[in-house]
């Protein structure tokens, strides 16, 4: 009877090691990509230091084709 007991011990802590890892590895997976040109939030800024037509470099800039070639 003590074998049973200790058997069905080992067996509840392995489905819970199991379900602790498995989800560890789902939350893992499920995280949003961060894409390399992704640029940071700009840090929050009062409401009287805005200025309303304030324009900034969000990112690496997309080139047309050919605009990087050199001209002959």
């Amino acid at each position: 009877m003590r074998w049973i007991r200790s058997f069905l011990l080992a067996l509840l802590i392995s489905l819970l090691m199991g379900f602790a890892i498995g989800t560890w590895l789902r939350m893992r997976m499920e995280r949003s990509p961060v894409y390399i040109g992704a640029a940071p939030a700009p840090p929050p800024v009062s409401a009287l230091a805005a200025e309303p037509l304030q324009v900034r470099l969000i990112g690496a800039g997309v080139l047309q084709p050919g605009e990087n070639e050199e001209k002959v």
